[in-house]
C-alpha cells in the first residue's frame, strides 16, 4: 500500500540543486572533485521519474492521459525562457560582447532541439556564445516526444505496471548494448556523449523507477529513517566512484551503472525526507536553487564567458560575482518569463476546459489527491448536497511529510517537468520545497 499522497514529491528540488552545482562546478573550470557530466545524469534521471510519475497518475486518476496537455504545459514551460535567453545571447554575439562565431544552421539547431546532433556532425562552430548546454535539453525533448504516446500504447496492452517497466528497461538494455557497441568500435566521445540514441537510458531508468517501485505512489513511509540515510549515502558514493572509472568504461556500462545508483539515491531520499540527505535536500534556500536551477542552467555559460572576458580579478573573486550575477539572471527569468507564463497557461487551460467540473464528474487532471508526498490517484470526497446550494467536489489536502514546513492547498496543479535540465517543478501549489504533481 503506498504512503499518503499530496500534491508535493519531497527532495526533487534538492537534487536539482545539487545537479546544476555540479554542471555549473564543471563548466567554471574547478578541480573536478565529481565529474561535471554527472550533473546532467542526474538531470536525465529525475525528468524520467517526474514525468513518468505524473502520466502514471494522470492515468490512474482519469483512466487516460492527455497527449495535448502533455505538450501544452512542455510548450509553456520550456520555450519562453529558453528563447529569451537563446535571444540575449544572439544579441550579444552580434553586438560584439561575447565571441560571434554563429551560423544560421547552428543558431536553428540551438532553437529546434536538435543541437546534439549538430554538434556531432559540425562541432562547436556555429553555435550562439554560451549556448552549447542546449545539447541535454535536446536530448530531453526527444524524450518528451516519445514518452507520452510510448505510455498510452504499453497501457492499452493491458500489460501490468511491472510489464510496462520491463519493456522501458528492455530499451534501456538495447541502448546499453548499441552504445557500447560505439565505444568498442572507435566512436568518437561526443557521438557517444551527446547523442539522444546513446543517452536516454538515463531518463528511461528514472521512468522504470515510476511505474515499478515508485517511492510516493508504491511504497510505505518508513518507520525509522536512519536505514534510509545509508541507502542515500551508499548510492551515491557509488554513483560518484563510478564517474572516477576509465573513460571508455564510464561511456559505455558506467553510465547505466550510474543511473541504477540513482534509483537507491531518490527512493531513500524521496520516501524518507527525514533522513539527514533528505534534511539536507529539503532546505528551503537549497530547494529554491532547484527551482531555479532550468534557468540558472540556460543562463550561466554566458555569464561565465562574460566574466571572464571582461572581469580581471583574482579567481575566487570572479566566481563569487559569477554567481551573483547568474542567480540574478535566473531571478529575473523565474519571475519576469516563468511566472508570468505559468498563470496564462492556467488561463489557456481553464478556458479549454468549458463546463465546470461538478460532483459526480470524474476529476481532471487538474486536480490531484490529497496526502503526503506524492500525490495519487485518489477519488475527491463528494459533500452531501443541501438544497438551495451547489454541489461541489472537494479535495482534502495534508501536510507535507517534510518536517517544518506547511502545505499549500492549491486545488489545481500543473504538472511541469524537468529538464530538462531541469524543466522545472513549478506548480500552482507549492509547500516548502517538494515537487508539485
Amino acid at each position: 500500500m503506498a504512503q499518503g499522497r499530496s500534491q508535493q514529491i519531497p527532495s526533487l528540488d534538492g537534487l536539482r540543486a545539487l545537479a546544476i552545482g555540479i554542471v555549473v562546478w564543471g563548466h567554471a573550470g574547478l578541480p573536478q572533485y565529481i565529474v561535471g557530466s554527472t550533473g546532467v545524469t542526474i538531470f536525465f534521471f529525475l525528468s524520467g521519474y517526474l514525468i513518468t510519475t505524473l502520466l502514471r497518475r494522470e492515468a490512474e486518476r482519469t483512466g487516460t492521459i492527455s497527449i495535448r496537455d502533455f505538450y501544452l504545459r512542455r510548450t509553456f514551460r520550456i520555450l519562453p525562457p529558453l528563447y529569451v535567453v537563446l535571444v540575449a545571447a544572439i544579441v550579444m554575439s552580434l553586438v560584439d560582447v561575447l565571441p560571434d562565431r554563429m551560423s544560421g544552421w547552428g543558431v536553428t539547431s540551438a532553437a529546434t532541439f536538435w543541437q546534439n546532433y549538430y554538434l556531432i556532425g559540425s562541432g562547436r562552430e556555429g553555435i550562439p556564445a554560451g549556448m552549447n548546454a542546449l545539447w541535454s535539453l535536446a536530448v530531453e525533448e526527444h524524450f518528451y516526444l516519445v514518452l507520452p504516446v510510448l505510455y498510452l500504447v504499453l497501457r492499452r496492452t493491458r500489460l501490468r505496471r511491472l510489464g510496462q517497466a520491463g519493456v522501458l528497461a528492455g530499451i534501456c538494455v538495447a541502448i546499453l548494448v548499441w552504445r557500447t557497441w560505439l565505444v568498442t568500435h572507435g566512436a568518437g566521445y561526443d557521438r557517444v556523449y551527446l547523442a539522444t540514441d546513446t543517452r536516454a537510458d538515463a531518463i528511461l531508468w528514472g521512468s522504470v523507477l515510476a511505474l515499478a517501485w515508485n517511492p510516493v505512489l508504491d511504497m510505505r513511509p518508513p518507520r525509522r529513517n536512519w536505514p534510509w540515510t545509508l541507502v542515500a549515502v551508499a548510492s551515491f558514493a557509488a554513483f560518484w566512484g563510478i564517474s572516477e572509472l576509465p573513460e571508455s568504461v564510464v561511456m559505455s556500462v558506467g553510465y547505466t551503472g550510474q543511473s541504477l545508483c540513482l534509483v537507491g539515491v531518490f527512493v531513500a531520499v524521496v520516501l524518507a525526507p527525514r533522513s539527514l540527505p533528505g534534511l539536507v535536500l529539503n532546505w528551503r534556500p537549497l530547494a529554491y536553487i532547484g527551482v531555479l536551477s532550468y534557468s540558472l542552467y540556460l543562463v550561466h555559460r554566458p555569464v561565465l564567458m562574460v566574466v571572464e572576458q571582461y572581469v580581471h580579478a583574482p579567481k575566487v573573486v570572479e566566481l563569487l560575482l559569477a554567481g551573483v550575477l547568474m542567480l540574478g539572471a535566473a531571478l529575473l527569468l523565474r519571475v519576469a518569463v516563468e511566472k508570468p507564463f505559468e498563470k496564462a497557461r492556467r488561463r489557456f487551460r481553464q478556458g479549454a476546459a468549458a463546463p465546470a467540473v461538478t460532483a459526480g464528474d470524474a476529476p481532471t487532471a487538474a486536480t490531484v489527491g490529497a496526502g503526503g508526498p506524492g500525490g495519487g490517484a485518489s477519488v475527491p470526497e463528494q459533500r452531501t448536497p443541501v438544497p438551495g446550494q451547489r454541489t461541489s467536489t472537494s479535495v482534502p489536502v495534508q501536510r507535507s511529510s517534510v518536517p517544518g514546513q506547511r502545505s499549500s492547498s492549491g486545488g489545481a496543479v500543473e504538472a511541469a517537468g524537468p529538464t530538462d535540465p531541469v524543466a522545472g517543478s513549478s506548480g500552482t501549489a507549492r509547500s516548502g520545497s517538494g515537487t508539485p504533481v
